[in-house]
């Protein structure tokens, strides 16, 4: 019997280290460590027979006499038994020690929210953009001789924000055009022009992200800077001595986008009826032509 109790207690002394464990009030115990485990860590203090178990989250540190710091901040470092150290590859904190200021913030770039990551449809844009016109019946002559200008343009479009099903972006352009036909004379003109674009992106959500689908209204008025009637207007009885062109039109028409994600260029692919005045002898009346062409947009959007 008396072989059974001092057994342990030689096992004990067999496969044991001093060590010191101080507690998160300064005060500490020192002793033989017989055991390390992930909750409790067993020591003989000086002066008892038997092993204590203490908790590891009472526990600030643990030092062993060869220098080792099983528990560190409560958290298992290094397990002990029989004589033997085996790190604690589960411990978490042991990696969120191991990190690193450039690893913290690689991280917190890559797990941003994406709410705060705004799309370039939501910065004002800068456009610039060319069409070739193709003329309407009414532009055109029974001969079908009447040539039109290629047309050019500038404009800015504004952020696009939601309006029910769909995303709205208003806009101002200003463009060139210009006709040479038989009956109305040469026209070269300034279209001043307000457009709204609609963009139905939110309800096509399953196209490629970077394509969308609008639909183009607006609004023009139009000014000649140079205007030459022809001699079937000069001799027509409604012409009455002056030259004039200009007035009120509109334009609708549809586009297809694609905004890059890595740069602040998207390109814009359009076709649009394009409703002006007549020229001499009847500028009261509306014509129009149908314009095709591409878009160039440069968000506005600071590089950081």
């Amino acid at each position: 019997m008396r072989k059974l109790i001092i057994l342990p207690l030689f096992v004990g002394y067999l496969f044991g280290l001093h060590g010191k464990i101080t507690f998160f009030d300064g005060t500490y115990v020192v002793g033989r460590v017989t055991k390390v485990d992930e909750s409790t860590v067993y020591i003989i203090p000086m002066g008892l027979d038997t092993a204590e178990g203490i908790l590891v989250g009472n526990i600030d540190t643990l030092k062993m006499e060869n220098g080792m710091l099983p528990v560190v901040n409560s958290a298992v470092k290094y397990f002990y038994e029989k004589g033997e150290f085996l790190a604690n590859n589960d411990d978490w904190m042991d990696e969120f020690d191991d990190f690193q200021y450039d690893d913290y913030t690689t991280q917190e770039e890559e797990y941003k929210y994406e709410e705060t990551k705004k799309p370039a449809t939501a910065y004002n844009s800068v456009t610039v953009y060319g069409g070739m016109p193709f003329p309407m019946a009414s532009l055109n002559d029974s001969a079908k001789t009447t040539t039109l200008a290629p047309n050019l343009g500038i404009g800015i479009q504004a952020p696009y924000f939601p309006v029910g099903a769909v995303d709205i972006s208003p806009g101002l352009k200003i463009m060139t055009f210009g006709f040479d036909n038989p009956d109305m004379g040469i026209v070269n003109a300034i279209q001043l022009g307000g457009n709204m674009s609609v963009d139905f992106k939110p309800v096509f959500f399953f196209l490629p992200e970077a394509l969308h689908l609008c639909m183009d209204l607006g609004i023009n008025y139009n000014i000649a800077f140079k205007h030459e009637p022809s001699a079937f207007a000069l001799s027509h009885g409604e012409y009455d001595g002056e030259p004039t062109y200009g007035g009120i039109g509109f334009n609708t028409g549809a586009s297809m986008d694609y905004w890059f994600s890595d740069i602040p260029l998207a390109l814009r692919l359009f076709g649009n009826t394009n409703i002006i005045p007549q020229g001499e002898p009847y500028p009261e009346l509306k014509t129009g032509f149908i314009n095709v062409g591409a878009m160039l947009i440069v968000v506005m959007k600071r590089h950081r």
